[in-house]
Parts: structure tokens; C-alpha cells; sequence
């Protein structure tokens, strides 16, 4: 199935080449969390992601639970870091 995933900062580099804006249109498995995404575009996995799909933040502990669907709109977005 395909979904768009969309982040910000450092971590576009880790879309498919070609991916512009930091947005890009993947294909992931059927039923796939947005863990799974977010392990299998390369994501270093120790950071605190704010994460949404549709629109709606999903809070870590439903990241490897949560079912993607075709076509949702995945937004992964950096830690944001301040003084």
C-alpha cells in the first residue's frame, strides 16, 4: 500500500531519492505501524518524534500498534530544540 509521509529538518534525507519538500510517497506493507515506517525509511531510532497520522498525534506507545491504511499521511517531525 502507499502512504505519504512527511517530515522536517535533517530528517527528509532519509525519504526515497527524488522525494522533494521533505514529502514523499512510499510503499510500505499492508497494515504496517508507524514504527514500522519509521524503522524502514532509516529514522535514527532513539529520538522523540512528535508523530501523526491524518492529523491526529499518536503517542509512542500506539506507534507499533496502530494500523496504517492506503493512502493515510504519515508526519514524522523532529525533537525541537531550543534555549
Amino acid at each position: 500500500m502507499k502512504i505519504t509521509v512527511k517530515t522536517a529538518g535533517l530528517l527528509g534525507k532519509h525519504l526515497p531519492p527524488g522525494s522533494a519538500r521533505n514529502l514523499a510517497v512510499v510503499e510500505v506493507a499492508e497494515g504496517a505501524s508507524p514504527l514500522a515506517v519509521i524503522e524502514q525509511l532509516g529514522f535514527p531510532p532513539d529520538a522523540n518524534y512528535l508523530v501523526t497520522v491524518n492529523g491526529t498525534i499518536v503517542p509512542p506507545s500506539e506507534r507499533p500498534r496502530l494500523q496504517l491504511s492506503d493512502n493515510d499521511q504519515l508526519s514524522v517531525m523532529p525533537p525541537l530544540k531550543g534555549g
